[in-house]
Parts: C-alpha cells; sequence; structure tokens
C-alpha cells in the first residue's frame, strides 16, 4: 500500500467520524428545542385557566381575595418558570461543554493518530530513499576504489618507462608524468611492497609538483631504511633519496637532515656508509640557500669520513663555500688537503680563492710547494732515457 492510499483512508475515516458527530449535536439539539416548546406551552395554559374573569353579583371582597390568589399563583408558575429556564439553560451550557470537550479530545486523538500516521508514512518513505542512497554511495566507494586501483597502476606503468634519476627535468618525460594524481603518487610512495626504485621515482614526481608533505614522508622512509637489511637497490637508490630531500629548501628539510647525519654519526646504522656522504652534502647545499650557521659543527666533523669523493668536486665545492660563508678557514683547508685531486683543478681553484681571504700564507705556501713538486717531476721525466 503506497503513501496516497494510507492518507486517503485516513481522510476517509476523519470525514465520517466528523459527520456522525455534526448530525448527532443536531438532533440533540432539535429534542431539547421541542422540550422547551412543550414546557412552555403547560405554563401557558396554567395560567390561562388562572385568569379570573369577573362575575355578575358575585361579592367584591371574594372576587378580590380570588384575584389575588390567582396573582400569587402566576408569580409562583413565573417563579418555576424562570427556575426551569435557567435549569434548562445551564443544563444546555453542560452538554454544550462536555460534548466540546469530547470532540475536542476525538479531534485529539485523531490528530494523533493522523500525526503517527503520517509520521509512519514519512519514516517508510524516508527509509526507503536512505537504503537507495546507501545503496548509490556503496556503489560509488566501489566505483572509486577501482578508479583508485587503476591510478595506481598508472603510476607504476609510466614510473616504470622512466629509467634517468633526472627524468623529472625533461620536458618529454614531464608530459607523462603531469597526468598523473598526487594520491596516486602518494599509494604508490607509501607501498612499501613496491621495489623503492618507484618510490623514489613517485617522490621525484611529487617534489616536482612542489607537493607541501614530501619533506616529511622522505624523511620517514629514510629514517627507516638506515637501518634496514642491505639490497642492491637501496645501495643505487640511497644518493637519489638523499639528494631529492636536499632540494627541497624547507626548514623541516633542513632540521630533518641534521638530525639524520646525527643519527649516523652517533649511532651503529646498518647502511651507515652508503648514506653518511650523501646526507652531508645535501645538508650542506641546503645550509647555503637557508644561509643556517648552526651545521658548522656536525659538517666539520664528518669530514674525515667521507667516502667516494672523487667524482665529487662539485658537491665538495657547496660544502667549501658554505665554511667560506662563516669564515671556517680550516674547514676549507681540510677539504683541500683531503680531497682535491689531480681531477679535481676546479674545486682546488675555488678552495685557493676562498683561503686568499682567510689566510693569504697558507695559499702562497700551497702554490710553493705545488711549484716545487711539478719541477721535480718535470726533472724526473727529462731524466729517463729516451728510447
Amino acid at each position: 500500500m503506497n503513501m496516497n492510499t494510507k492518507m486517503s483512508i485516513v481522510f476517509l475515516i476523519l470525514i465520517v467520524l466528523l459527520s456522525g458527530f455534526f448530525f448527532y449535536m443536531l438532533m440533540r439539539q432539535n429534542q431539547n428545542q421541542q422540550k422547551l416548546e412543550s414546557e412552555y406551552e403547560s405554563l401557558q395554559k396554567r395560567l390561562t385557566v388562572l385568569e379570573i374573569q369577573p362575575q355578575t353579583g358575585q361579592d367584591e371582597e371574594k372576587t378580590k381575595l380570588a384575584t389575588q390568589l390567582a396573582e400569587a399563583n402566576i408569580k409562583l408558575i413565573n417563579t418555576d418558570f424562570s427556575k426551569f429556564e435557567r435549569e434548562l439553560r445551564d443544563s444546555n451550557n453542560k452538554w454544550l461543554w462536555g460534548w466540546t470537550g469530547f470532540f475536542v479530545g476525538v479531534v485529539a486523538i485523531i490528530g494523533i493518530a493522523f500525526w503517527f500516521s503520517v509520521r509512519s508514512l514519512i519514516a517508510e518513505r524516508v527509509e526507503k530513499n536512505l537504503n537507495g542512497f546507501r545503496e548509490s554511495v556503496n556503489q560509488l566507494e566501489e566505483i572509486k576504489n577501482q578508479l583508485k586501483v587503476l591510478q595506481k597502476e598508472q603510476v607504476v606503468s609510466v614510473l616504470g618507462r622512466l629509467h634517468d634519476f633526472q627524468f623529472i627535468y625533461d620536458t618529454p618525460y614531464r608530459k607523462q608524468t603531469e597526468v598523473l594524481s598526487e594520491e596516486a603518487l602518494l599509494d604508490v610512495f607509501s607501498d612499501e611492497n613496491c621495489r623503492l626504485e618507484l618510490r623514489y621515482k613517485a617522490a621525484a614526481v611529487l617534489a616536482d609538483k612542489k607537493f607541501v608533505g614530501l619533506a616529511s614522508l622522505l624523511l620517514e622512509l629514510l629514517n627507516s631504511v638506515v637501518n634496514s637489511e642491505k639490497s642492491m637497490e637501496l645501495k643505487s637508490n640511497a644518493r637519489n633519496l638523499v639528494n631529492l630531500l636536499g632540494k627541497i629548501k624547507s626548514q623541516e628539510a633542513y632540521q630533518g637532515l641534521k638530525k639524520l647525519l646525527n643519527r649516523l654519526l652517533t649511532e651503529n646504522l646498518k647502511n651507515k656508509d652508503w648514506f653518511l656522504t650523501y646526507t652531508a652534502f645535501a645538508l650542506a647545499d641546503i645550509s647555503v640557500e637557508l644561509e643556517m650557521a648552526d651545521s658548522i659543527s656536525i659538517l666539520k666533523k664528518v669530514l674525515p669520513d667521507l667516502e667516494d669523493t672523487h667524482q665529487e668536486a662539485q658537491a665538495l665545492t657547496r660544502l667549501a663555500i658554505y665554511f667560506d660563508m662563516f669564515d671556517e678557514s680550516e674547514a676549507i683547508k681540510e677539504i683541500l688537503i683531503r680531497y682535491v685531486t689531480d681531477k679535481m683543478r676546479g674545486l682546488e681553484t675555488r678552495c685557493l680563492e676562498f683561503l686568499e681571504n682567510h689566510d693569504p700564507d697558507f695559499v702562497k705556501e700551497w702554490e710553493e710547494k705545488k711549484e716545487g713538486t711539478n719541477t721535480e717531476v718535470e726533472k724526473t721525466d727529462e731524466s729517463k732515457p729516451t728510447e
């Protein structure tokens, strides 16, 4: 039974009850009117009987007494009539108020029944619509989950075809990665079952998209892998992950790199040798950009432990630039003495330029020593017998 049918039945019942009550009230009023008229006629007859007609030859005294008696009876009848009229009016009022209360009660009961009926019908319709809405929401969630899976698969497919770790700076690669959603990239980056290379590439695309929360995500990943089981995949991606964090020029990235380097220096971490050098270089790079002086001590401390620096002339130069910003000439000398090779002439030139402002005597001594060494090499070459 639908809602319209139920409402029609309720209104029909209400109309029948009101019609019956109206006809009953009309019949009762007619009965009261007839009773009143009957009583009135009876009193009128009594008054007629009591009227004194003058008679010939009757004693005047008797006539006067009869007249007084009749007047007294008339007054008595009038009193009874007034009393009857008042009692009838009171009775009608009581009857009217009683039935009015009954009518109000009936209307209230019918109204309450009607309200509950309407409420039930509305609740039924709302529940029906709500069930339909829930089904639609469930279907929508299912579609969203399917779309989420497809987007993640698209990210894995696109990133799997990119081999150069500098791909985010190549325009053709950017055209492929700019369509990838941040949510799908985050799903790949956060998935521990994905290869670390894919997770790094997802982070690189997020960095290219200027994703705000990337620094904290990278720091969380780095702090977990520096003490994880060794693997070739981790070794090949260690530098990329640290360098990517160093390119985020923010206080969060700076403080995170500083804490990570401190862990590498103070804790016996499994992958310390794969991360120490790159973390120091990344910290120096971001310290130069932000002009932060509070990393001087930890970077000076790490200088003797740098490894694989023969191809890191540019990173060592940035480290020297940082020490020059805060007049740390001894640290620049250590870089010059420890790490400059014949293949790092540019680094040597820059270090000597910095030291010229801080310790020109050291620069003069360095150049004389180098010149003497070159002279000895030339004499040695000349003294060799020719074939």
